[in-house]
């Protein structure tokens, strides 16, 4: 019996492999959204965009100086007609103009034009303005009663991007090969009668089955080597947990993706009624999971809704065992909500599907 389904299995194998739409959509792609976002930087507001505009004042290019030893300010200097058009243009967040009497000793008052459409850049460029003249007021007059700052580094956690976004890519492709894999192929196979035919052929119907379940987990234990391989190489991935637990996890989450793609094959009698069904299931949880962003970005009822989707215990479980080293007895509330999810969409998919 085993030897049945084995054959099956490998049989289901080269189908697989067969069908160029299937490979792109389940290998390419996530691997495709992790190179795309992995040389894009996403982390913070980014550099402040100033400009300055200098109209003759000898203590400009001190001023000037000083500024570009900020490391957060991104500075370009230029007329004031076309700082101000760049302002416009939303290409800076603050702009500003030094006058001819411009000196740091007795001058009261400095203009400075604010995109009021970024108000968080603006308002952090006027406090790195503030702190580069104060310094050079306190350079030329020191202040007797003024409160020093010692800093001391403190050797932390080093993480970008990809670290965060790679386990969601994980889960998100997890959740893609289950629902659109299985939904689509089922269908596709029930409508060109081969489902019917296996019924009534000497293997039993379930081996068919198990050897596509077991087919698709070998798929999704590749796609999850092949993504941590080239976040680990290629990204500099901080991976902090057990590659066992990760895996344990992910096939976890696959089977319940696979039995939600069982339940809508057994729901949708055509191609063209899969489609909507698997994106009404899959969108959702795709937007407000936190695969690309964290959900506390999210408002609160929807954070405490989308708490609940299976693709968010996923994709925490796995962000918490990559980044921070949990166990799976760490993630208890994950591993018990994604349980139940499993055999709830087990049994809808015991109930609704059918060969023909």
């Amino acid at each position: 019996m085993m030897k049945v389904k084995w054959k099956l299995t490998l049989a289901s194998l080269k189908m697989f492999t067969r069908q160029r739409e299937a490979m792109i959509w389940t290998m390419l792609l996530p691997l495709f959204m992790v190179c795309l976002f992995g040389f894009v930087n996403f982390e913070g507001l980014g550099k402040i965009r100033l400009g300055v505009t200098d109209q003759g004042s000898p203590h400009a290019p001190q001023l000037v100086k000083w500024l570009k030893k900020v490391q957060t300010v991104d500075l370009t200097e230029g007329s004031e007609a076309n700082e101000l058009k760049q302002l416009k243009a939303g290409e800076r967040h603050l702009v500003l103009v030094i006058p001819s009497a411009f000196d740091p000793l007795k001058v009261n008052e400095l203009e400075v034009l604010v995109n009021n459409t970024k108000p968080q850049e603006a308002q952090l460029g006027l406090l790195v303005l503030r702190k580069v003249l104060d310094d050079m007021i306190f350079v030329e007059r020191p202040l007797v009663g003024r409160i020093r700052m010692k800093s001391r580094s403190v050797t932390s956690q080093r993480r970008n991007y990809i670290d965060f976004l790679l386990p969601g890519v994980i889960s998100l492709a997890i959740m893609q090969s289950g629902i659109f894999g299985v939904a689509f192929g089922f269908v596709s196979l029930r409508k060109r009668g081969v489902l019917r035919r296996l019924s009534v052929a000497p293997i039993k119907p379930q081996d068919f089955i198990v050897a596509q379940i077991a087919m698709r987990l070998i798929v999704l234990v590749t796609q999850m080597t092949v993504l941590l391989g080239v976040g680990i190489l290629f990204f500099d991935l901080h991976f902090m947990g057990n590659l066992v637990d990760l895996f344990v996890f992910g096939l976890l989450g696959g089977c319940v993706f696979l039995a939600i793609g069982f339940s809508l094959a057994g729901i949708a009698k055509t191609e063209d009624q899969v489609a909507p069904l698997a994106n009404a299931v899959s969108l959702p949880m795709m937007l407000l999971s936190g695969v690309f962003f964290s959900r506390s970005n999210l408002p609160e009822l929807v954070q405490v809704v989308s708490g609940f989707f299976p693709l968010t215990y996923l994709a925490d479980a796995m962000r918490s065992i990559a980044l921070e080293g949990s166990t799976l007895l760490d993630i208890g509330p994950q591993l018990v909500g994604l349980s139940c999810w499993c055999l709830i969409s087990v049994w809808v998919a015991v109930r609704v599907f059918r060969w023909d």
